[in-house]
């Protein structure tokens, strides 16, 4: 069972809802629909569609503002502050259009730290990490245990959140890149790489950045995953 079944079924969030890096919508906090719109709304930022969103977040801190709700305003003046900066620093990595999520890890014997840039049409749109507890599982401290785990959890909710035929539907906002590049290759590389491909619904490659501007990117992205592991201490 995919991962929204399964704690639905369970009535408990996963990891990243109690972290608060997930809106939980296996567990009520959120209703489907509102998380499609999350999803549809992520999808348009990593495009580089923000200003419908600026628009939108404008008017409701208007509202919060008549509403004398000034905390909500005042958040969402600065998570439009926020945006606005995001995207000025926005910076062309790959002069050839490139759509790729770059992927890396970084672990010790307790938990491990994943990141993940957002490539598209050859700029940075956005950076994500997490840092979870390992599970005692034989084999989970290997890189190629990690790909194919993260993978699979990662694609598959946002298949499942989006809904049956929506993933691939439009290019400008498919959470599914061309291209994920990855430290290292599991042995199920061709079947991660073959799912992939029926997520997007057009050819995704797997693959190891070996060089030039992609390996260098993957290695600020590694760096980024220790960073990350070493604060969560």
């Amino acid at each position: 069972a995919g991962v929204f079944k399964r704690h639905s079924q369970i009535d408990r969030p996963c990891l990243l809802g109690y972290i608060d890096k997930c809106s939980a919508p296996c567990v009520g906090r959120v209703s489907a629909d509102e998380h499609r719109q999350i999803v549809l709304d992520f999808c348009d930022f990593l495009a580089g569609k923000t200003d419908r969103l600026i628009r939108e977040m404008e008017q409701q801190m208007s509202v919060a503002a008549e509403e004398l709700d000034f905390e909500r305003a005042a958040r969402l003046r600065d998570n439009i502050g926020a945006m606005r900066r995001a995207m000025e620093k926005q910076a062309v990595v790959f002069g050839d259009g490139t759509d790729a999520d770059v992927v890396a890890f970084a672990d010790d014997e307790l938990e491990a730290a994943v990141q993940v840039f957002h490539v598209r049409g050859g700029r940075v749109r956005g950076q994500r990490g997490w840092v979870i507890e390992k599970s005692g599982e034989p084999g989970e401290s290997t890189q190629e245990y990690l790909v194919e785990q993260f993978l699979t959890q990662f694609y598959g909710d946002q298949a499942e959140l989006s809904g049956p035929g929506e993933v691939g539907a439009d290019e400008a906002t498919n959470p599914v890149p061309k291209q994920v590049l990855v430290p290292v290759l599991p042995d199920t590389a061709a079947e991660l790489e073959t799912w992939l491909t029926q997520l997007r619904g057009s050819r995704v490659s797997l693959r190891v950045a070996q060089r030039g501007d992609k390996r260098a990117l993957a290695e600020t992205v590694r760096r980024n995953a220790e960073g990350a592991l070493t604060q969560h201490k």
